[in-house]
């Protein structure tokens, strides 16, 4: 009965699939396709703890920062289809190859997709020496011929770049883009009136908020956010539909075995529902969201409808 009860687990063992029975048998690489420190980062690293816990082998973070992100990118989509090296990945996957007009990858074929993990809104702030208190006030005053507005960006591209070029598409609105390395230099260089527009993360820009020195006028998400309560949504403002966000999405190369994008999946709907990361990510101005792989795809599409006509129309071109 012993050697009969060992075959058919055996053979039960062999009819599951390679990836089901083993994986993970060992670390995993989780590329952040940018510099350390910034919010791709910060997510890469909490995610990265809190999966390790969940999965039962380490979750390694490197940073493989150039080209927009494509070069993390493409360290994933060609690296073998085992689940072992996966991306967490932002809007740059889609912008990045019209920005830059060239791609070592296509971003529709060359992934399996997993889940989204989080949608972080901007807000639109001026200086207190702009007399515009609300969107359309804002838009009239750039329009008169005595107007210099400067409106600063995080960086050329940059989600915070293409919601200004957006506005500017749909109203006509007249400003010259001045881009900066990050966010804090645009920020100390708003609060003290070397410009006088731009769109910033809600969570870095609370502080920014809090001082005094700046006036929000509305948020880029379509519902007004939680930690700005008070500020309307830039829908409210008159825009229907304009909704700029930073999106995070966990992916992996095509054809890793659907049984190891099951498991990242459920494994990942664990730690989204974490207070700890639900809090982190919070405090970044967003929300942690779970997805299935469709919907992240379907994600990815929205914003590629969103930002690719403004690229193209805004003839924003970039290089390395």
């Amino acid at each position: 009965m012993i050697r009969i009860a060992t075959l058919i687990a055996a053979l039960c063992a062999v009819a599951l699939p390679a990836g089901a029975q083993s994986w993970p048998a060992k670390p995993i690489r989780l590329i952040a396709p940018f510099a350390p420190g910034g919010g791709v980062d910060i997510a890469a690293r909490l995610v990265g703890e809190k999966l390790q816990g969940v999965l039962g082998q380490p979750v390694l973070v490197e940073n493989k920062p150039g080209g927009g992100a494509m070069i993390g990118a493409e360290i994933v989509a060609k690296a073998p289809p085992d689940g072992y090296t996966l991306l967490l990945t932002s809007n740059s996957l889609v912008n990045s190859p019209v920005l830059f007009g060239r791609a070592p990858f296509d971003w529709r074929k060359d992934f399996a997709f997993i889940t989204t993990i989080l949608e972080q809104p901007m807000v639109l702030e001026v200086g207190l020496d702009v007399p515009a208190r609300n969107v359309t006030d804002l838009v009239a005053l750039s329009k008169r011929e005595s107007s210099k507005l400067s409106f600063g960006t995080s960086g050329a591209g940059s989600i915070n770049h293409l919601a200004g070029e957006w506005l500017a598409l749909l109203t006509g609105a007249k400003w010259e883009m001045v881009h900066y390395k990050g966010a804090a230099p645009a920020n100390a260089d708003l609060m003290g009136g070397q410009i006088q527009i731009q769109f910033d993360q809600i969570g870095p820009a609370l502080p920014v908020l809090r001082s005094g020195k700046v006036r929000p006028l509305a948020v880029t998400s379509l519902q007004r956010a939680t930690l700005a309560p008070d500020v309307p949504t830039m829908v409210e403002a008159g825009f229907p539909g304009f909704e700029a966000i930073t999106l995070f999405g966990l992916i992996a190369p095509a054809r890793t075995p659907p049984e190891v994008v099951a498991t990242l999946s459920a494994a990942m709907e664990k730690v989204l529902k974490d207070p700890a990361v639900v809090e982190r990510f919070a405090s970044m101005g967003g929300d942690a969201k779970f997805s299935t792989p469709d919907g992240l795809r379907a994600a990815l599409v929205k914003q590629s409808e969103i930002w690719t006509p403004v690229i193209q129309k805004a003839d924003v071109k970039l290089q390395n």
